[in-house]
């Protein structure tokens, strides 16, 4: 009778538990997997959020010229009050208009020690200039590097 039992014991534990326990793992598996599916999402969607957010603040800091030539004084006024704030020398720069989707093209040479020019790069970046860098070139230089930077100003968010 024990014996009987036993075996019933195993049975059902065979027929029953067994199966369960590996949909179990099986639904666990896939909890996981759209658990990390729905974590890349948001961090994609956070990117583009980011990167749509950073459009639309560089092209609202030059949507006030109506033209191309308001559109240059405007990008030129705001990197030259950038400039201001920076121990830089040697500077030359140049703003143009640009073909759609862009607005400008801005490109600027300084020399400086490499600490001011890396923080010059990154103020020009600034949503607010407007400016986003396509090229970015550090060159050593015996008194300290020369920044060569091209950049370009965005259009309306469509």
């Amino acid at each position: 009778m024990a014996a009987a039992l036993l075996a019933g014991g195993i049975a059902l534990y065979a027929a029953v538990a067994v199966p369960m326990q590996r949909q179990a793992a099986a639904a666990a598996e896939e909890y996981r997997r759209a658990r990390d599916d729905a974590r890349d999402i948001r961090a994609r969607l956070a990117r583009l959020e980011r990167r749509d957010a950073i459009h639309a603040r560089a092209s609202q800091a030059i949507a006030a010229a109506s033209t191309p030539g308001g559109a240059v004084r405007a990008v030129r006024r705001s990197v030259v009050q950038t400039l201001q704030s920076t121990r830089v020398s040697g500077v030359r720069l140049s703003v143009v208009p640009a073909r759609a989707p862009y607005t400008t093209r801005v490109h600027l040479s300084a020399s400086g020690p490499f600490g001011d020019a890396v923080t010059l790069s990154g103020l020009i970046a600034r949503p607010e200039t407007g400016v986003v860098l396509e090229r970015v070139h550090l060159s050593p230089r015996a008194d300290g590097v020369a920044l060569d930077l091209d950049g370009v100003t965005l259009g309306p968010v469509q």
